[in-house]
């Protein structure tokens, strides 16, 4: 069974508590990741996490993915609108891939 998954946080992710709760809800990046973990685990999952504000070090980081993931979910911020660095880089990593459904 192939059962290591990868979460790629992108772009300002990193700060959820200092962002408007209105817009992003109330979660820390520290308490997503602590449920992502857990739901994961619960799936028999295990799941390793990654972010940057650095688009060239997300790149390089799905470039390393296959060597240690057998699966990627992306959560690209707004990389997901314009950056079609980050979605050739995914392209090359031939791992299945999915990304959170955005407003």
């Amino acid at each position: 069974m192939k059962n290591r998954v990868t979460v790629l946080h992108g772009v300002n992710l990193d700060a959820l508590d200092r962002r408007s709760a209105e817009h992003y809800g109330g979660m820390t990046f520290f308490r997503l990741e602590q449920q992502i973990g857990a739901y994961g685990r619960e799936l028999g999952l295990e799941c390793r996490f990654f972010q940057s504000n650095h688009e060239g070090e997300y790149v390089e980081e799905l470039h390393r993915s296959p060597d240690y993931s057998d699966a990627l979910l992306l959560n690209p911020g707004a990389w997901t609108h314009y950056s079609w660095a980050i979605r050739d880089a995914l392209e090359l990593t031939g791992l299945p891939a999915a990304t959170p459904r955005g407003p």
